[in-house]
């Protein structure tokens, strides 16, 4: 805090109605309903195994996203509350923490960007065959490169702002929140915090998901495709598994396709006085298939929950690049709409849609996964449902993470 000797003014009034009912109101709302939610993914997720799985994607993100709804709600709902009610208390606690808050709020919203681009990319490459996979080790990696490079695009921010102390000044004139001295370089304002800090916060990151998506969908109806034949021998080996009740040799047994290879392979055909196919091997080919398939059908439920993942942080920060996209245009154009109001409110909605996505990824994730979906409800009947006065209690659940089902975890 530095004290100075300057002319006490106050500042223009920035809270009205219709802000209070967005940010106080719609904005608190969405955070809270956002930090129940995903504190109750992570209570669910903390029985399985997610240290050697993607599930580590999810269960970060939705750690980023409670902190991230507790930074929403302590900068800006707090902001227009003490400035419409004349709250001198929360005046002077905000003004104190605000840069320490505005800092880490910074950093946790780029990280939680770059997670996600971080998961869609390894959900890319896993999509361009079924043999590939991430190794525990390069995704701690990963995790740690996106962790670094969102403190160091954002971690300035806690320089760029200084708190001024004016003690001569009557209350709600002597604190001000102001730009620091680093901040006059023309050329650190321009190049790293408007032109840096847009391209690699917003443009970058739109740009990529919208790219990696659109590819490991494409790559996935490729997969799609040559695995159809899988269903049809799974079905054939229903047939014959029938015909093993009646005495009749077979002179044909087909092995089930394999999701991991790409050709058929068939049993050399046998007379009735040779070797053939008995009942005793039916069943091991089968449940072969059937992993096989579960594991095919997991890998669906993992692109399926990214990609709505991806859709709505699209959707939702659509706005936002569209606000930054003026700003490099016309900047002033946005500043004389409705005297500076009407930017106001854009920003507000913008703020608002941002954060909503971050309540919407448990409906996602129940509703595109077959296997978060059962531990979701798992969990919650251990809390909710009693069993002779007893609460349930909710089994240790581990995903298979060897070399053919590690590409089918969850995200």
């Amino acid at each position: 805090m530095i004290e100075i000797n300057d002319t006490c003014a106050e500042d223009p009034p920035s809270a009205d109605a219709f802000r209070m009912v967005l940010i106080v109101g719609i904005g608190t709302a969405v955070c809270t309903i956002g930090i129940v939610l995903n504190t109750f993914l992570l209570l669910s997720l903390r029985h399985l195994d997610i240290f050697r799985s993607n599930l580590l994607y999810l269960f970060l993100l939705a750690s980023l996203d409670i902190l991230v709804e507790l930074c929403f709600m302590l900068i800006f709902p707090s902001s227009l509350v003490w400035d419409y009610f004349r709250v001198e208390l929360l005046y002077t606690f905000w003004h104190i923490y605000i840069k320490y808050v505005s800092t880490v709020g910074q950093v946790l919203i780029a990280a939680s960007t770059l997670l996600i681009v971080a998961a869609s990319f390894e959900r890319y490459i896993c999509s361009l065959s079924s043999s590939i996979q991430f190794s525990p080790q390069r995704r701690f990696l990963c995790i740690l490169m996106v962790g670094a490079s969102a403190l160091f695009m954002k971690g300035s921010v806690f320089f760029e702002l200084e708190l001024l102390s004016l003690p001569h000044c009557p209350p709600f004139q002597n604190l001000r929140l102001d730009l620091s001295e680093i901040t006059r370089s023309e050329s650190y304002k321009t190049i790293w915090m408007f032109w840096c800090r847009s391209i690699f916060n917003v443009f970058l990151p739109f740009a990529l998901l919208l790219l990696l998506n659109s590819l490991t969908i494409t790559n996935l109806n490729k997969l799609h495709v040559n695995g159809f034949q899988s269903v049809l021998v799974e079905k054939r080996c229903q047939s014959d598994m029938a015909t093993f009740s009646t005495p009749e040799p077979l002179n044909d047994c087909v092995l089930p396709y394999c999701p991991l290879m790409s050709t058929h392979f068939s049993m050399p055909s046998f007379t009735t006085t040779d070797s053939f196919c008995s009942s005793d091997q039916m069943p091991a080919l089968l449940r072969r298939n059937s992993e096989a398939c579960a594991a095919r059908r997991r890998k669906r439920d993992a692109t399926r929950t990214l990609a709505a993942l991806i859709t709505i942080y699209l959707l939702t920060n659509t706005l936002n690049l569209l606000i930054t996209i003026m700003e490099f245009i016309n900047p002033d154009v946005l500043g004389s709409l409705g005297e500076g109001w009407t930017y106001k409110y854009l920003a507000d909605l913008s703020s608002v849609l941002t954060i909503s996505s971050t309540a919407f990824r448990l409906p996602v994730y129940f509703h595109c996964n077959r296997d978060i979906r059962a531990q979701i409800r798992d969990f919650a009947k251990s809390c909710f449902i009693e069993d002779g006065g007893k609460k349930k209690k909710l089994k240790k659940l581990s995903l298979p993470i060897d070399a053919s089902s590690s590409i089918e975890s969850v995200l």
